[in-house]
């Protein structure tokens, strides 16, 4: 299970993880009480699962409580990375001096989890922290071995922190390691924990992954309503279809008459150094309006540039897909598109497809169904 970031907090706060004071708030005026009561600079903050929510404008700072209504109301149920935000939360600001990053995760060649902490914390961490790699530290953990808070000392130290801040963020890694094993989490990251400009080091941000394998024998698991569906997810269930957003950097959508087709297709997309957008699978008994709203769905994700198509005609019918595909291109979908397609009604299938000037893959290979599309899109972009 993702945690949202408040849930993510609240389970800080029970191993003494210093976060900022704060309110989860569903309401304009609430957001405004809870200002006035931390002192009227706020962080407002929406509460989806997906990264990179900074970038997507879903946190708003505000210096007074009179304009925090106004910045809820831009938030509340916005779409954020194709999620849509029912609650924001609202923290105190914190004037921050140092960002670190400080995160456990598991490393699967190990076998084991691993402790990382970088000096440099924040945004796009990945691409700050440097080559040569003096600013990082991993650790092996292993939970059947002891381990004490004085064993992150030098590691700290050698990365820089000294004195009163190193003490506090090794008792914090120290914290955030006892809750990874007792959770029964897969990741727990902090980014940025942040000294501040007084001195403090406290969590502005969490991530936390529990196992949901684990969930028979945790006490750790929040009580939560059934979730809101992504909008695209929402849609695609509604048309009885299954749909998996991949990447919001991906400009490949891709759909597929099964699972298993599917993620071949999309491992394929990416061999060839392309970037998999989402991927969506019609299963069977597919509907010419089924198949029109799949083409429609792919297509509104963000930086998709082209959709790849691949169907077999056996329960399904060729036919009615292509007149599905026909369909959302006659009502406005311009992407390039490559269809892979045979089987039962292929010739006419074929035939619709064609009167559209859509390239069909007749008897190759997905393979060759991606290199397709590779060129279709090279050809575009000239």
């Amino acid at each position: 299970m993702n945690l949202y970031e408040y849930e993510g907090k609240q389970l800080f706060k029970q191993f003494s993880i210093p976060v900022p004071s704060g309110k989860l708030v569903d309401s304009s005026d609430s957001a405004e009480q809870t200002a006035r009561e931390l002192g009227g600079a706020v962080a407002i903050k929406s509460q989806v699962l997906s990264g990179k929510r900074g970038k997507a404008g879903g946190i708003l700072l505000v210096e007074t409580p009179e304009e925090v209504s106004q910045a809820v109301n831009d938030l509340l149920f916005s779409t954020i990375n194709d999620e849509i935000v029912q609650k924001v939360l609202v923290e105190e600001q914190v004037h921050i001096a140092e960002e670190i990053y400080l995160g456990i995760t598991i490393d699967r060649k190990l076998g084991k989890a691993l402790l990382i902490i970088s000096r440099a914390g924040g945004v796009n961490v990945e691409e700050q922290i440097g080559d040569d790699g003096t600013q990082l530290v991993k650790m092996p953990l292993d939970e059947l071995r002891p381990f004490w808070v004085y064993q992150l000392y030098e590691p700290l130290k050698s990365i820089g922190l000294e004195g009163k801040i190193m003490k506090y963020t090794a008792d914090i890694a120290f914290s955030l390691i006892n809750l990874f094993f007792r959770c029964d989490a897969t990741t727990a990251e902090i980014n940025p924990l942040a000294v501040t400009k007084n001195g403090r080091v406290v969590a502005i941000d969490a991530k936390v992954v529990l196992d949901d394998a684990a969930r028979f024998r945790s006490n750790y698991y929040p009580s939560r309503q059934q979730e809101p569906l992504p909008s695209l997810e929402t849609r695609a269930k509604k048309a009885g279809l299954a749909y998996v957003s991949l990447s919001n950097e991906g400009t490949i959508g891709v759909i597929a008459g099964g699972a298993g087709l599917g993620m071949a297709t999309v491992d394929m997309v990416a061999v060839y150094g392309a970037k998999p957008s989402d991927f969506l699978d019609t299963g069977g008994g597919v509907t010419e309006e089924q198949m029109t709203e799949a083409v429609n769905i792919v297509a509104q994700k963000p930086n998709v540039k082209g959709i790849l198509i691949n169907v077999f005609g056996g329960i399904n019918n060729c036919e009615i897909m292509a007149r599905g595909i026909a369909k959302a291109i006659d009502e406005g979908v311009s992407l390039p598109m490559v269809v892979k397609m045979r089987g039962h009604g292929q010739d006419e299938g074929w035939r619709i497809l064609k009167e559209r000037s859509i390239p069909i893959i007749k008897y190759g290979t997905t393979e060759e169904a991606v290199e397709t599309l590779l060129m279709e899109l090279k050809e575009t972009d000239k």
